[in-house]
Order: structure tokens, then C-alpha cells, then sequence
């Protein structure tokens, strides 16, 4: 996206989706995922995103706001969040500003400090845009209605009273640094090394330390990667840094994995457990994940063939959220290799509805968001709509191959 000047816009990346850059309406969802897509597509929505920080993301809303003089109102929605308060800090940098440590007055999250704004910035910002407090409100009608409202009173583009343009804003600068390195063999570590695997019926990642002669020493058992490192910091069990950061990727990988029900072995990728034969009439472990049903997977050809009513099974990338709880996307072909890792992409648009009870594998409802990859099961209907009854979350262990 570009503005008449040919600056990029925005131009500062975040978590957010671009409208109608003439928009005069941003939303800032706050940490409400869902509600960015249905409300960045509404006629006069300039930009719609979320925040977590009263820092850097508010830094990043204000140099993108800033940047683009056609965004006069700034709607304030969805959950703020209890530590950082980004929502509570915007409002108070409305009303009263920052001062002269660039600290935003009367903010009560974590550190609301905005270091690489400059004061003229947060000035314009206040001036140009009129934020609206609408914390806590999740629903997609009040808001559609809110936002046609603003839209309506749009006073015009913001003109900042000088006879130049817009002035250049201060950019985040950095120190470019190569990726790699030289990694001290895990071996040369004095203090040893460690075997980690996980125990899906405790829910436990188990650690095993053994001395540079193999002999056993320790033994952790936890669920979360964060505190495990620190206990094995905390005893000094380890001495260098690369060993350190190897372990605080292999600890994650084994949370993730106990999390989403994906197989765990020690420096290799994660991948989708094996699903156990089961004999008919016999009830599933609470550890193995639930069954699919046996129906043929779905060629483009036979998508096409299907009658309304159908069980089918197919795969999926959602690439909007057109309605509550119906994800938007593309029909996926089947990945001709058998592994279920990659799939080509089609145009055939499809829609799928989910809800209470459709059972979620893999993952859960804050995973059906746009990007996702899944496999779906469930009944045919007409106008391109599947009723999930089933649906397996691919995401981290498969990708799209573009064609």
C-alpha cells in the first residue's frame, strides 16, 4: 500500500490488516483476535489491529496513524490486557499526553513509555484523531454500527497547518546482525547434557541430566519450558550459552507438543501423533486422539459432485472470518506424497461452520483464525458451506504450497 507521496503505508509492521487507507476509522481491537477481520472489512475502515503493550504497540499505532492524515477516529475495542492496560494507556495518552521522560501520563499498565516517539508526534496524534473508549465490547453489530457513525462525521483529511507535508518521522533504527555462528559442541559442556521426552497421560515433560561420562545426575519433571530452564539455571546445570538457548527450544518443542497432542522426539520437528487402531465398540484413552471418520478425503473433481448432506473430508486454509464462528477460505488438495505436510492451494472458495459442538483436535478455538490450515469433517450443504463436526488444526505442522 502506498500514499500519494509514494511512502508505504503503514509504515511500521504490526498485527494488523489494512481497508481503505481514505478510511477515516482505525480500530484497535485490543487483544481480540476475531474481531479484526469482520470489522477491517466495513466501508470507512482505514486499518484494523491489535495490541499488547503500552510501548512498542502504542508506539506503532501512533506512527502509523500519524503517517496517514486521512484517519480521524481511533475506536477502542475487545479485551484489554490486565498487565499491560494498552487500551487504558491509549485513552490517557489522548487526554493528557507524556511528560517530559516521554512517559504517558496517568497510564496504569506496565511501563507505558513510548522512548522512540518524538514529542511532535504524539502531539499530531493527539490533535488529528478523536479516540473512542469502547474497551470490553466484542460485539460485531454494536460496533458496525459505530463504526458507520464515525464515518458519517468524518471532518476531512487532517492538515497539519504547515505549508510542507507531512515530516519525516523518527524510525526505529538497528544494528543489522548476521543469523549463525559457531555452536560449542553439547558435549564440551562440563556440566553435561540432557535427554528430554514427554509423557502425554501425566502431561509432563520429563528431563534427564546426565554427567560428560554418562553417568545419571538429575532428573526435572514440569509442563512449562520457561520454568524449566530456569530450574536447570538456577542449579547450574549449565554452562553455556548455546547449550542454553538449544535446551529453551527443545523444552518449548515438548510443551507444544503435550499442548496440541503432537509427537515429541529430541531434535527433530514435531509431527502429528500416530492414531491407534481401535477395535470397533472399544472406548478411546483419554491420550489418544479422537478418530476420524472413515470417509475418502475430497478431490477438487469430487468436491464438485458432492450433494448437500454429504459427510465429507477435506482440507482447508481459512483466509477470512466472514461470520461469527464461520470460517472463510479455499479448498485444499490432498498431499499426493500420503504425509499430510503439504498441500496445494485451489481457488474454489468454501465456508465452514463450527461451534459447541464440533470437536477441536490439535488445537482449539483460538487456533481458527485466518492462516489456518485444517482438516475438516463434517456435512456438505449448499452454497459452499461444510458444517464441521471434526476439525484438526495443521498449522504447525503442515504448510500451503502456492501454484
Amino acid at each position: 500500500m502506498s500514499s500519494k507521496s509514494g511512502a508505504a503505508w503503514p509504515v511500521m509492521p504490526g498485527t494488523y490488516q489494512v481497508g481503505d487507507p481514505s478510511g477515516p476509522v482505525a480500530v484497535c481491537a485490543l487483544t481480540s483476535e476475531r474481531l479484526i477481520s469482520p470489522l477491517v472489512a466495513l466501508p470507512g475502515v482505514a486499518i484494523a489491529g491489535m495490541v499488547y503493550t503500552a510501548n512498542l504497540g502504542i508506539t506503532r499505532i501512533i506512527v502509523n496513524v500519524t503517517s496517514n492524515p486521512a484517519i480521524r477516529f481511533l475506536l477502542i475495542c475487545g479485551k484489554d490486557s490486565a498487565l499491560f492496560k494498552p487500551g487504558q494507556s491509549l485513552v490517557a495518552l489522548s487526554e493528557k499526553g507524556v511528560d517530559d521522560k516521554r512517559r504517558i501520563i496517568d497510564a496504569a499498565g506496565y511501563d507505558p513509555v513510548l522512548p522512540s516517539v518524538d514529542p511532535e508526534q504524539v502531539d499530531q496524534f493527539r490533535k488529528q484523531v478523536e479516540v473512542l473508549d469502547w474497551t470490553g465490547e466484542e460485539d460485531l453489530q454494536v460496533l458496525q454500527d459505530r463504526v458507520k457513525s464515525l464515518s458519517d462525521r468524518n471532518p476531512g483529511v487532517f492538515v497539519t497547518g504547515q505549508k510542507q507535508t507531512a515530516m519525516p518521522r523518527k524510525q526505529e533504527e538497528f544494528v543489522s546482525i548476521r543469523p549463525g555462528g559457531q555452536r560449542e559442541p553439547l558435549l564440551y559442556d562440563p556440566k553435561g547434557y540432557f535427554v528430554i521426552t514427554i509423557e502425554p497421560e501425566q502431561k509432563e515433560i520429563l528431563l534427564r541430566h546426565y554427567l560428560p561420562d554418562h553417568t545419571p545426575a538429575h532428573e526435572m519433571r514440569g509442563r512449562g519450558a520457561t520454568s524449566m530452564l530456569l530450574g536447570l539455571l538456577r542449579e547450574g546445570l549449565v554452562t553455556q550459552l548455546s547449550h542454553a538457548g538449544y535446551l529453551g527450544e527443545e523444552l518449548a518443542k515438548a510443551q507444544t507438543a503435550l499442548q496440541f497432542g503432537l509427537r515429541y522426539d529430541q531434535d527433530r520437528p514435531l509431527r502429528p501423533r500416530e492414531i491407534p487402531a481401535v477395535a470397533e465398540g472399544t472406548k478411546t484413552t483419554a491420550s489418544a486422539p479422537p478418530k476420524i471418520p472413515a470417509v475418502p478425503v475430497l478431490t477438487l473433481k469430487q468436491l464438485g459432485e458432492t450433494v448437500p448432506g454429504t459427510l465429507v473430508d477435506l482440507f482447508f486454509s481459512v483466509t477470512d472470518l466472514p461470520r461469527e464462528q464461520v470460517l472463510g477460505g479455499v479448498f485444499l488438495l490432498p498431499d499426493e506424497t500420503g504425509t499430510n505436510q503439504a498441500f496445494p492451494r485451489t481457488s474454489q472458495r468454501l465456508e465452514v461452520e463450527w461451534g459447541p459442538t464440533s470437536k477441536l483436535i490439535m488445537g482449539g478455538a483460538d487456533d481458527l483464525v485466518v492462516g489456518a490450515l485444517l482438516r475438516v469433517v463434517g456435512k456438505y450443504d449448499q452454497n459452499s458451506l461444510v458444517h464441521g463436526e471434526q476439525l484438526v488444526v495443521l498449522t504447525r505442522v503442515a504448510k500451503v504450497l502456492r501454484q
